[in-house]
């Protein structure tokens, strides 16, 4: 896989099939640059006038928006920013993404169906970060993937596909960890007599490689476009809310995705940025919080994953759960373009 600091800038991996294309573009790009400006053609006679849109302004909220501003700004969420390192002297019960996983003795390492062990996707140390209210202050939470071969899953997840389809049906199959698995260790032990030696479960069939050391810090967002909350907080799904502007209406959305969206790689807490469709949906009224959030993308000599083109891997867990420190109910999705 391509290796980039991808920390501290707004970009997303695409497939490899894509570079081709994007040279080509790059280049035309650049003749365009150094060839002389040409006037704009004149509107055929006749035609109506194109209305000028409003630019993008990183940061700000879109003026058109005025009136949602205050629901805007009570939406906002806390969650935990993570930014990836090299893994220079990583022991076995820090935070990390990738690596070989923490275990201690007498536990079972996880395994699918076919016996073929999982991968470690992610684990982290809640002593080690800041506090996030709701998500445990202690303890090791880890995420494990399947890199097998088997016709069962996609990079671990799987769902029910009988017919007729059923949406919500198809959402709770997403919950099975059968190929995927969340363990949480109430207690972290931090000396290695006490812990099994594993090593890294490496596989062509999974979206990522690498390990990377973790730093954490405390954020807030506000309602994301792409949550299922949008409609809840700002009483209309996205799609219906920004119509009201008309010509306007890509620009605006555009202007608040950029308002709402701080890209970061990886993430605990706060609102969702699906690709695709937030999955949760399928149970509009229900309380499904972002448990771990990973986009694509890494850092240069650490951890980086690529989820398909422009893709990402999201777990969501439901409140209650998560206050009683039960995470045999999580739903694993991932999507991209």
């Amino acid at each position: 896989m391509p290796s980039c600091d991808l920390n501290d800038i707004h970009c997303r991996p695409c497939c490899a099939r894509w570079l081709p294309v994007a040279a080509l573009m790059l280049a035309a790009l650049a003749l365009a640059a150094c060839a002389p400006e040409q006037p704009a053609p004149a509107p055929a006679k006749g035609a109506p006038a194109q209305q000028k849109l409003p630019p993008v302004v990183y940061g700000q909220l879109p003026p058109e928006l005025a009136r949602y501003a205050e629901a805007i700004d009570r939406s906002r969420l806390p969650y935990i920013h993570i930014d990836l390192h090299q893994p220079h002297k990583l022991a076995p019960w820090n935070s990390s993404l990738g690596g070989a996983a923490y275990l201690p003795k007498g536990q079972e390492y996880p395994a699918g169906p076919d016996g073929v062990p999982l991968t470690l996707l992610a684990q982290f140390n809640f002593s080690e970060m800041p506090a996030l209210e709701g998500y445990p202050a202690g303890g090791m939470l880890q995420f494990y993937i399947s890199g097998s071969k088997s016709k069962g899953h996609f990079y671990g997840a799987s769902s029910e596909s009988t017919k007729p389809y059923n949406a919500e049906r198809a959402f709770l199959s997403l919950a099975r960890q059968r190929w995927f698995r969340v363990l949480y260790h109430p207690t972290v032990a931090r000396d290695v007599k006490k812990l099994q030696p594993t090593t890294v479960i490496a596989s062509d069939n999974l979206p990522m490689a690498g390990t990377s050391a973790l730093t954490f810090g405390i954020r807030t967002e506000p309602v994301s476009v792409q949550d299922y909350r949008f409609a809840r907080i700002l009483g209309q799904p996205p799609w219906e809310l920004f119509k009201q502007f008309g010509a306007k209406q890509d620009a605006v959305s555009e202007n608040y995705e950029t308002f709402s969206q701080k890209y970061t790689i990886a993430k605990l807490g706060g609102y969702s940025k699906p690709t695709q469709t937030d999955v949760r949906t399928a149970q509009p009224d229900g309380d499904w919080l972002v448990l771990f959030e990973l986009q694509g993308g890494g850092v240069k000599g650490g951890f980086y994953s690529e989820w398909g083109d422009s893709g990402m891997a999201v777990f969501y867990i439901r409140r209650q759960d998560l206050a009683r420190r039960d995470f045999s109910n999580v739903v694993y999705s991932w999507d991209n373009l």
